[in-house]
C-alpha cells in the first residue's frame, strides 16, 4: 500500500493539535502511523526526541521501530534513526520509575526504597501465590482488626488482588490517611441506586426458571459466616433483601481493603518486585509528585497505538509528558485485549471527557498540564486493505450478537 487514503493523510498533515483515531484491523494502521512519524520530523523545528511512540506489546513496538527506520532511510533521513523513541508502555512507565526509584516511596511515606535491580514479574501464577503469602501474614499481624471482613477475606485471596489490581487501575490509590483520586469517594461507594438497579434486575426470573441473583449464591455455604436470604417462591430474592445490601454499611470492609492494599504497595516496594500494575501506578505517582521528572521526560509530540488498552493511569501519564497538545492516539474499542489489566474502552469512546476530566483533577494543587485540551478531532480508517466488505459486515454481526437468550443486542458505540 503506498496511496493513502483521505483520511490517512489527514492523519499525516495535520500534526498540531489532539486526534482519536478509530482503526480496525487491516485499515493500514501502522503504515499511517509510520508516515505521520516521518513527517513529524521532517519538519526543521522537530527531533525525534521530540516525538514519543508508545504501543503495548514487544514486536508491535518492534516492528513500528523497523518499519520507521526503514521509512526514513528512504527519504535520507537515516542520521536521525538512531534517535527514534518506540517503546511498549510498560517499558516507559519503568524507565520513568527507574529514572528515580528511590523517590517512589515518597508519594506514600514508605520508608522503604525501590533499587534499580527492581522488576516485572508478568507470570500471574507467581503473582497470585506471591500476594496470597502477603495477605496470610498481613492477617495474621492485623486480621483481629477487622472482625468477620478478614475471616471471609482470608477465604478468598485470588479475589481480593483483582479488586485491588482494578482500583489501582482506575488511579484509586491508598495513601497513609484516606485515599488519592479523582472520583475516589464515587469509585469506592458506588451509585447506590444503580447498585440497586443492578440487583433488582438480576432478580427476574427467566423463561428456564434461573435468576441471576440466585445463582450467585447457589454455591456460598452458610457455614462460611454469610447469612443468606431467604428465596421467594419462584426463586427470586425478597426486594427487601437487595435494598440492604445495595445500602449496606461497607465502612469495615473499605478500611481493610485501603490497609491491606497500602501495605501490599509497601511490602512490594521492599522486596523490588513489581508487576504490570504498579508498574504503571507507580510510574503515574513519580511524574505527579516530581515535577523534576516531567520535565526530564516532556515530548512535544505523542502517539499511542493501541490505545482501547490504556487504564487511567496510563492516560494520565499520557498528558502529563506533553509539553503542547499534541497528541494522537489510535486504537480499535472492538479489540480491547487486555481485560485482565481491568483497562477502560472510554478512554478512547469518551476520550474528549476523560481528557477535560484528568486535566482538572491533575492541576488540582498544581499546574502539571500547562496546555488546554483542544478540540478532539475523531478520524476513522474506515477502508480496509485485508477484508472484503462482506467479511466486515460478518464481524460486526458477530460482535454485537448477544452471548445469551437473555442478553440484549450489543450495539456499536457512537
Amino acid at each position: 500500500m503506498t496511496d493513502l487514503t483521505p483520511a490517512q493523510q489527514k492523519i499525516r498533515d495535520e500534526l498540531d493539535g489532539m486526534f482519536v483515531v478509530d482503526a480496525g484491523p487491516g485499515t493500514g494502521k501502522t503504515h499511517t502511523i509510520v508516515e505521520r512519524y516521518v513527517e513529524l520530523i521532517s519538519r526543521d523545528d522537530v527531533s525525534p526526541k521530540d516525538v514519543l511512540l508508545l504501543t503495548f506489546t514487544n514486536n508491535a513496538a518492534a516492528e513500528m521501530d523497523e518499519r520507521i527506520k526503514k521509512r526514513m532511510t528512504e527519504l535520507g533521513l537515516e542520521k536521525d534513526s538512531k534517535l527514534v523513541q518506540t517503546k511498549t508502555f510498560d517499558a516507559f512507565c519503568l524507565s520513568i520509575i527507574m529514572d528515580s526509584p528511590d523517590q517512589v516511596s515518597d508519594f506514600f511515606g514508605f520508608e522503604e526504597r525501590l533499587t534499580r535491580s527492581a522488576t516485572i514479574q508478568q507470570n500471574e501464577t507467581l503473582n497470585q501465590d506471591y500476594f496470597t503469602q502477603f495477605m496470610d501474614d498481613f492477617l495474621n499481624r492485623k486480621g483481629e482488626d477487622y472482625g468477620d471482613v478478614a475471616i471471609i477475606a482470608s477465604e478468598y485471596p485470588e479475589s481480593i488482588m483483582k479488586l485491588i489490581e482494578k482500583l489501582m487501575s482506575r488511579g484509586l490509590i491508598p495513601l497513609k490517611k484516606g485515599w488519592f483520586g479523582s472520583n475516589w469517594e464515587r469509585d469506592l461507594l458506588g451509585d447506590t441506586d444503580l447498585i440497586l438497579a443492578n440487583l433488582k434486575e438480576g432478580n427476574a426470573v427467566n423463561k428456564n426458571n434461573n435468576c441471576a441473583n440466585a445463582s450467585v449464591i447457589k454455591e456460598i455455604d452458610e457455614d462460611d459466616g454469610f447469612m443468606l436470604p431467604v428465596k421467594t417462591a419462584d426463586g427470586s430474592l425478597p426486594v427487601k433483601s437487595l435494598e440492604e445490601a445495595a445500602a449496606e454499611d461497607r465502612t469495615l470492609l473499605f478500611s481493610f481493603i485501603h490497609d491491606i492494599y497500602f501495605d501490599y504497595i509497601r511490602k512490594s516496594i521492599s522486596d523490588n518486585r513489581l508487576t504490570f500494575g504498579l508498574n504503571a501506578m507507580l510510574a503515574f505517582t513519580v511524574l505527579y509528585g516530581k515535577h523534576s521528572v516531567r520535565e526530564r521526560n516532556s515530548y512535544r509530540y505523542l502517539m499511542v497505538d493501541e490505545f482501547q488498552d490504556t487504564n487511567a493511569n496510563q492516560m494520565m501519564i499520557s498528558l502529563m509528558i506533553l509539553s503542547e497538545p499534541n497528541l494522537c492516539v489510535v486504537g480499535d474499542w472492538k479489540q480491547g485485549i487486555y481485560g485482565f489489566r481491568f483497562v477502560t474502552i472510554e478512554n478512547i469512546i469518551d476520550f474528549e471527557r476523560k481528557a477535560v476530566e484528568m486535566r482538572r483533577f491533575l492541576n488540582d494543587d498544581y499546574t502539571r498540564i500547562r496546555y488546554r485540551i483542544p478540540e478532539i478531532s475523531k478520524l476513522p480508517l474506515d477502508v480496509n486493505f485485508r477484508s472484503s466488505q462482506q467479511i466486515i459486515d460478518k464481524a460486526f454481526e458477530c460482535i454485537c450478537m448477544p452471548a445469551t437468550s437473555d442478553e440484549a443486542k450489543n450495539n456499536k458505540p457512537d
